[in-house]
């Protein structure tokens, strides 16, 4: 027998949920951030990112680098003070999305919700201290503890390893088509394409039946 959502009788119920953070609970403004980079001079931001500041990025939200190196070399490639380094990207975080925030007590009330996500440690301090504070999740596996990021696979296997649960029993949310895509190409079924608060909210209340 086979329900709306496609569980069968048999099938295990989703007990983990998974979220991404940046686009689903924190609004996101890249043009704050890209003014204050390209105040500097070096760079513009309707152009592409030379290499060595896609490496600079991917290697900080990697957590092969800390700090220090990020800001003095992000200093020197954009031309502006360490100062305006970490004024960038704590514009880049404009402020909380407060219907997907107050979803998520409401659903460890009953469920072990955590968040997957592609961050770096000046982005993740700034959430934790000024929005969503350091209880908000059970737990949090982010791309610069990991080493690993989204779409991956070995990310998603990680998670599911740690938490010690099956696809069928984990819902995935992400705003990132391909994340998405990724996840379901694992057998994580239960994987949301986040658009709009309402609709995921909807889902995830279908598949929870709550």
């Amino acid at each position: 027998m086979q329900d709306e959502e496609g569980l069968t009788a048999t099938s295990p119920r989703p007990k983990l949920l998974v979220f991404d953070v940046g686009g689903v609970f924190i609004d996101l403004d890249l043009a704050a951030r890209s003014a204050i980079l390209a105040s500097g001079g070096l760079w513009a931001p309707d152009e592409p990112a030379p290499v060595a500041l896609a490496e600079l990025n991917r290697d900080y939200r990697l957590g092969r680098i800390d700090d220090e190196a990020y800001v003095t070399s992000a200093s020197q490639l954009y031309g502006i003070s360490h100062h305006d380094v970490y004024r960038a990207e704590t514009a880049l975080l404009k402020g909380v999305l407060q219907p997907m925030a107050d979803l998520v007590p409401v659903l460890r009330a009953t469920h072990r919700v955590v968040c997957l996500s592609n961050t770096q440690a000046i982005h993740w301090r700034h959430i934790l201290d000024h929005m969503l504070g350091t209880d908000f999740f059970d737990a949090c596996y982010l791309s610069h503890d990991m080493g690993l990021e989204k779409p991956d696979p070995a990310i998603y296997r990680k998670l599911a390893q740690d938490e010690a649960v099956s696809k069928e029993e984990i819902v995935f949310v992400d705003d990132t088509a391909e994340n998405v895509e990724a996840a379901l190409a694992l057998g994580w079924r239960h994987s949301i394409h986040h658009v709009s608060p309402d609709q995921t909210i909807a889902t995830i209340k279908g598949l929870l039946d709550c």
